[in-house]
């Protein structure tokens, strides 16, 4: 059968691959929709003796970690409503629950023999009662809901630890806190563990250690925003990922430090590469993780650094950080090191959906096929990058992903694409989305403007100038890419983008008409009201937007919300929005729904029962498949012609 373009439907057929955990082979997971597309099921695969096999059948397994005897833990999904901690001796019979959690577990880890894990419990302790069974909810504390977990005021982060023997589940660290990151040593000994205990700034970490023998705990270091902590082999040293977010706020770079596990001075070992330490690489086409971005193997402290596009594994050592796996163009997602050196990675590149891979002294080669059937029915365009200099001199990346069949009649129609954050970055991730656009015939650009990630913090740092010179750079860029790419109809383009992307595609066509028509998806379009719903909203907008609250500058808020340009909009806008979502809250896009309305521009509001915020990455299939179909569509409606209609029209 001939390979046929992508369309949105695709994304039901799509098999992903990732969380490896190196041990006895390397387990990993395998996800892939369901028959009816509404969720995405997943089992634990192992690789071993050259040949993967399953050794879970799911349907919601995920996060698998080696523990002595050659057990694997996982975290399996037990019906509605319900999360269990099971193990499994590949080989040795089925796997035994041995904890069980209605708030899930994440970051599985071994100490010992004890599995820990961070889960959420109720403050106070006693009987849970589900939100809906109360007659009210009375809050006292922040955060009150959290996107993709819902109201969370009174149900904290914490740290547990599991027999698997005498499947006993024990709260190690409880509290009115929540642990962002947390580590065990090997033995079991220690623990270390970091908790924002300041409620208004959540993002400020103390980081503890704990001996878990003793209970003697003491603070390493404080004042910092931690993502991952590590213990040495031995473990005398501890890695700490984190950022300082006094020199740059949100903006920073996340470096990696080591200091003594006793106590010391931190040492930076990534400062040298001017580059962030978290993989900040967009893709939508990504299963469940656990998989640490910072493991500290025999052979070296290992790290991820996103670069232009890429995202690369390092080694850090104190005579400076040295790339281990650098592909051209391609993202290193996921990666665990083995006793013995040898290193399992995940990789994508623009047309390879994510496999297994391992490097050896003697090389790299791919161990898994999971997506070569996929692959092998539909036409993978292939992007192209182009560089080019802004108005100020600076260098700006690109990449142009032409339709998948070439256009007949005329140049083809083409959307400018936005990423969120600001500071993530498009390049070299698998995004079935664009080629799902390719597949109907738009041609696709996507690039990096000031406020992304994979550069310098200058170049991420836009705090209080949002919609400046990074409006400039995406109009520098839409002008530059059908000089480039002349198969680009200039008179046919589109503008979409999602969170701080459909900010941006608002903010654009409040400025322009050049586009035909434009798809904000989880915007922002008030910055006023997202200081005081989202979940994050009261200290990222006084980090992002004004220092001051909006009660005290106004101005400064809405002078930067795309809902103050409305009456210059013209663009028929397609505007999709979770119902669920937390992060920027609904009555964000229905603010701007109704602007448009009253103004006549042709204009669509699209909501998600049960979504959230990440629709477009881990929403429930069917409706990942409905909301690319209606950008699709949107643009396609649009851009045939190359004609709009004026709001009076």
């Amino acid at each position: 059968m001939e390979p046929r373009p992508v369309e949105p439907g695709d994304v039901l057929e799509l098999s992903l691959v990732s969380s490896p955990a190196a041990g006895d082979g390397v387990a990993y997971v395998v996800s892939k929709p369901d028959g009816k597309g509404e969720r995405l099921e997943s089992s634990i695969w192992l690789w071993s003796r050259g040949a993967p096999r399953p050794l879970t059948s799911g349907p919601g397994d995920a996060c698998p970690a080696w523990g002595p005897r050659g057990l694997l833990a996982f975290t399996r999904r037990q019906g509605r409503g319900e999360a269990a901690i099971a193990v499994l001796a590949p080989g040795l019979g089925e796997p035994r629950v041995v904890a069980r959690s209605r708030f899930g577990f994440r970051s599985l880890r071994w100490g010992g023999r004890r599995i820990f894990a961070l889960s959420r419990a109720p403050l106070g302790g006693g009987e849970w009662r589900d939100y809906e069974d109360r007659d009210a909810l009375v809050v006292e504390r922040l955060p009150v809901w959290f996107n993709g977990e819902g109201f969370i005021f009174d149900r904290r982060v914490g740290v547990v630890a599991v027999d698997p023997d005498a499947q006993s589940l024990e709260w190690v660290v409880h509290g009115p806190f929540d642990v962002a990151a947390y580590t065990v040593s090997g033995d079991g000994g220690l623990l270390a563990y970091a908790v924002a205990t300041n409620e208004l700034r959540p993002y400020l970490h103390e980081v503890r250690v704990r001996d878990l023998r003793s209970g003697e705990e003491w603070v390493l270091a404080t004042g910092l925003t931690v993502a991952e902590l590590e213990f040495s082999p031995n473990p005398r040293r501890l890695a700490i990922k984190a950022r300082d977010p006094t020199r740059r706020g949100f903006a920073g770079h996340f470096s990696v430090y080591t200091i003594p596990t006793g106590g010391g001075e931190l040492e930076c070992l990534s400062c040298d590469l001017g580059l962030n330490t978290l993989n900040t690489a967009n893709s939508d086409s990504r299963g469940p993780s656990c998989t640490p971005s910072l493991q500290w193997a025999p052979t070296g402290l290992y790290t991820l650094v996103s670069d232009a596009g890429r995202v690369h594994l390092y080694r850090l050592e104190p005579k400076g950080p040295e790339p281990i796996i650098a592909p051209e163009c391609g993202v290193v997602d996921e990666f665990s090191v083995s006793g013995t050196g040898e290193i399992y990675y995940t990789v994508m590149t623009p047309t390879q959906p994510k496999e297994l891979y391992r490097r050896t002294p003697s090389g790299a080669e791919r161990l898994t096929r999971h997506t070569e059937a996929w692959r092998a029915g539909r036409i993978l365009a292939e992007p192209r990058h182009y560089r080019i200099k802004a108005g100020d001199g600076a260098e700006l990346d690109f990449w142009v992903l032409p339709p998948a069949r070439p256009t007949q009649g005329g140049g083809a129609p083409w959307v400018l694409y936005i990423h969120g954050g600001p500071k993530t970055m498009y390049g070299c991730g698998f995004m079935l989305e664009f080629h799902a656009l390719s597949g109907a015939g738009l041609a696709v650009v996507y690039g990096n403007p000031r406020g992304s990630d994979g550069y310098s913090e200058e170049f991420a740092d836009i705090r209080g100038r949002y919609g400046e010179r990074d409006y400039e750079d995406l109009m520098e860029i839409a002008g530059a890419a059908p000089r480039f790419e002349p198969s680009l109809d200039p008179e046919r383009a589109g503008v979409a983008g999602g969170s701080y992307g459909g900010f941006m595609t608002a903010w654009i066509i409040t400025r322009t008409t050049r586009f035909k028509a434009a798809a904000p998806q989880r915007l922002c379009s008030n910055w006023i009201s997202m200081h005081g719903t989202s979940d994050i909203g009261w200290y990222f907008t006084e980090d992002q937007i004004a220092p001051r609250p909006p009660w005290e500058d106004p101005e400064a808020y809405w002078q930067r919300s795309p809902l103050s340009g409305a009456a210059r909009i013209e663009t028929p806008t397609l505007i999709i929005h979770s119902l669920e979502d937390y992060r920027c809250h609904v009555e964000q896009a229905i603010q701007l729904f109704i602007a448009l309305k009253r103004r006549g521009v042709p204009a669509r509001l699209a909501l998600f029962p049960g979504e959230n915020h990440d629709l477009s990455r881990t929403g429930t299939p069917r409706r990942k498949r409905a909301r690319i179909a209606l950008i699709r569509d949107w643009m396609l409606k649009w851009l045939s012609s190359g004609k709009t209609r004026s709001p009076s029209g």
